[in-house]
């Protein structure tokens, strides 16, 4: 009898599943089902497409025709309604469908601040092709975006490229502080000034104002006349459909997996930015909504499903992003501060306007940040993955490190996405 299996979820985590089950068995009756109308896209494109460089079609990653090539059949723009893995069934459009294996790839929302006004016409989030068209559709003169992550700071880019009057407002006192440390966000908080975008830090947004539609933001601080405001705050795990089933949410809000991505029930899996996992860098429990630990983690999903054993090695907080031609990287740890009994230690280089920071634990590399041409950043990533001694990569941190050869740059990366063992 042929499985059947069912994957909720469009994205890289529920589509790598279905590819992976569907070269592992020709056979296999795998059905897709998503709230969204949209074919799998790329959310790291849709800056890209705001600021006028891609076209919409470009986006997306995937036809009607490439389900139909694998065989996987597709249930987009409807909404299941709920699980029973007693039954074995989902529920959805006032009907049920059985499944055999059943994977949650339901992944991420973005977080809506309560800040009054935020429902006013004209403010907005980035997280789908729709959310982009909306934004494009609102432009005006101005806009505010609210919270400085990539997505925040990309967008910001992206909105300045197509001639908006742009400005970011993060609450903490630096961009992208949960990426970088205080010296390379100052650099590329330098580098988005120049090119005239406006950056308030340690302010936080009061509220939103206009009548139905968005005439302008107030801060603790000041008050912006624009046309938009673009939210960035966080994304959250979708987790809900898996809660009222039962199935255990984990302390930081994803599902709880084990490292074949198996929840708490038989033959119900989930992978994606729904869950939580171990940090590699850390050993502690994490969310990280970053596409290469989804899309390996969609096939862990799919071999385990099949009873092929695969494991889930952890999850890198790998980033990486283009400031006005400047290439800005990190992963891992950011912050120098110990735990408990730990000796920690921080090797910085500046030169001109190439800078690198590495932060070891003990005699291991946990983190590491760029900006600019940081030639050992593939050597520091290979280190990190590896949980190499210091003293077998020493050549990193000597006074006049080796340029970094782009194959071994290539290699690390590589094993990065390709690190899943038996």
């Amino acid at each position: 009898m042929n499985v059947k299996i069912v994957i909720l979820g469009n994205g890289v985590a529920g589509n790598t599943a279905a590819s992976t089950i569907r070269q592992l068995d020709s056979q296999g009756d795998i059905t897709i089902i998503s709230e969204e109308t949209f074919p799998e896209y790329s959310a790291c494109a849709l800056p890209h497409y705001i600021a006028g460089e891609h076209p919409r079609r470009q986006l997306f990653l995937r036809a009607k025709k490439d389900y139909a090539a694998e065989r996987i059949k597709t249930i987009l723009g409807q909404m299941v309604t709920a699980i029973s893995p007693e039954n074995k069934t989902i529920s959805l459009d006032g009907k049920t469908l059985s499944y055999d294996k059943l994977i949650i790839a339901t992944g991420s929302r973005p977080v809506i601040p309560p800040i009054p006004g935020v429902n006013l016409a004209g403010v907005f989030t980035l997280k789908s092709p729709g959310d982009a068209d909306r934004i494009l559709e609102g432009m005006g003169k101005a806009v505010v975006l609210v919270g400085s992550g990539p997505i925040g700071v990309e967008t910001a880019i992206a909105l300045k490229k197509r001639g908006l009057e742009v400005y970011l407002i993060e609450f903490l006192d630096r961009i992208m502080p949960r990426i970088f440390d205080t010296k390379p966000s100052s650099m590329l908080r330098n580098i988005l000034e120049e090119h005239s975008i406006h950056i308030f830090t340690g302010e936080r947004v009061t509220s939103i104002i206009g009548e139905s539609k968005v005439k302008g933001i107030v801060t603790d601080k000041r008050e912006i006349a624009c046309d938009e405001v673009v939210l960035g705050v966080g994304m959250r795990p979708n987790v809900e459909l898996a809660k009222q089933a039962g199935i255990t949410i984990g302390a930081l809000g994803g599902i709880a997996v084990d490292r074949q991505m198996k929840t708490n029930f038989e033959d119900i899996y989930a992978c994606g930015d729904c869950i939580q996992t171990r940090d590699m860098a850390n050993g502690k429990e994490t969310l990280s909504p970053l596409w290469h630990n989804a899309k390996r983690q969609g096939m862990i999903a799919g071999y385990n499903c099949l009873g092929i054993h695969k494991i889930y090695p952890g999850s890198e907080s790998i980033t990486s992003l283009d400031v006005y031609g400047t290439h800005a990287a990190s992963f891992g740890r950011i912050e120098a501060e110990p735990n408990q009994d730990e000796k920690v230690s921080v090797t910085e280089r500046l030169a001109g306007n190439n800078y690198y920071r590495m932060i070891v634990s003990g005699e291991k590399i946990v983190g590491a940040q760029s900006v600019g041409d940081a030639k050992d950043m593939g050597a520091l990533l290979y280190a990190l993955i590896k949980r190499e001694n210091l003293s077998k990569i020493n050549h990193i941190i000597e006074d006049k490190p080796l340029p970094m050869n782009p194959l071994y740059h290539r290699a690390a990366r590589s094993l990065a996405l390709q690190s899943i063992k038996e």
